[in-house]
């Protein structure tokens, strides 16, 4: 497999929440005119909340999340609602691979197979997600075929885009909590509030809640060592082009 470019942005300016989706296009509409896969590593300040690219707006607190200084994006992904600001947020792109190892699913586990690889290096055993959960407007209330588990708990969330024969996936792993969730930004069935915090903190997990590494730096290094081992690949930096 040919080297990948590495986008480490865990210390560079921060970007707002759009310009945030700008550079995960731009990494995919590089790879679909021809150049290298790529690995993009990210914070993100202040919080945000990213829309799947079908979820309707309606389910957004536009209120809630002014007053609590939280901006609001759309995903060139599927999905549903993920607050960011926690988390560590990857993103791969890479030409689509030809046959059935370019389904969506293929893909997905190719993808996990390094996740997985990484937080084991972090001490964390994660498995691909069982398929289940309830439908509503929050992500991490769910288990679905591009997300990772740890026991009944889900730790990381994810989801593709598809553009020009290359593909995007980008997700998000917990590290920590933030003072509020996606039950204060989001609103419920016919309007009303999303009021289930218990059952979403139940159903999530943090590398912090299992006692692994949370620092920013050292989960990416696990994570790189993932995607070397797994898919045998070599980083290049941004600066080699």
């Amino acid at each position: 497999m040919p080297p990948w470019r590495l986008l480490d942005e865990l210390h560079a300016p921060l970007r707002d929440a759009a310009g945030q989706m700008e550079a995960d296009l731009a990494i995919l509409g590089a790879v679909a005119a021809g150049r290298e896969p790529a690995l993009r590593l990210y914070r993100w300040a202040p919080p945000a909340l990213s829309l799947g690219r079908f979820q309707p707006e309606t389910d957004v607190d536009d209120d809630a999340c002014a007053r609590l200084g939280v901006e609001v994006v759309r995903r060139p992904s599927g999905g549903r609602a993920l607050l960011h600001g926690a988390d560590l947020t990857y993103a791969v792109a890479l030409p689509r691979p030809q046959g059935a190892a370019g389904r969506v699913s293929a893909v997905y586990e190719l993808v996990a197979g390094a996740l997985v690889a990484g937080l084991a290096r972090l001490g964390v055993v994660a498995a691909v997600a069982r398929h289940d959960g309830p439908a509503g407007p929050v992500c991490f209330a769910g288990q679905q075929g591009a997300d990772l588990r740890v026991g009944d708990r889900k730790l990381c969330g994810s989801a593709q885009a598809r553009r020009d024969g290359a593909v995007l996936q980008h997700g998000s792993i917990l590290l920590t909590r933030l003072e509020f969730d996606e039950t204060d930004l989001l609103r419920g069935p016919a309007g009303g509030p999303l009021l289930d915090r218990a059952g979403l903190r139940a159903a999530t997990v943090t590398l912090e809640e299992l006692g692994a590494p949370t620092a920013a730096s050292e989960v990416a290094a696990a994570l790189l060592a993932g995607f070397r081992d797994t898919l045998d690949v070599e980083f290049m930096s941004r600066d080699d082009g």
